[in-house]
């Protein structure tokens, strides 16, 4: 898995402790949330087992 970029988690941790309110002192739990969002997105994009099976042809159009 690619790293995350720092700046991509500083904007979506901000993104969501302003949706929350802005609460004080939680800017680590924000953090933390950030890095799991963002790192559950890139493994979902990850290639799978699946990848490697071909795509099966696209079917033909009526005549």
């Amino acid at each position: 898995m690619a790293e995350i970029d720092h700046e991509k988690i500083r904007i979506v941790a901000y993104e969501l402790w302003e949706r929350d309110g802005a609460p004080e002192g939680r800017s680590d739990d924000y953090w933390h949330a950030a890095v799991k969002l963002l790192s559950d997105e890139a493994h979902s994009a990850e290639p799978t087992d699946r990848a490697a099976t071909p795509m099966p042809p696209p079917p033909t159009p009526p005549i």
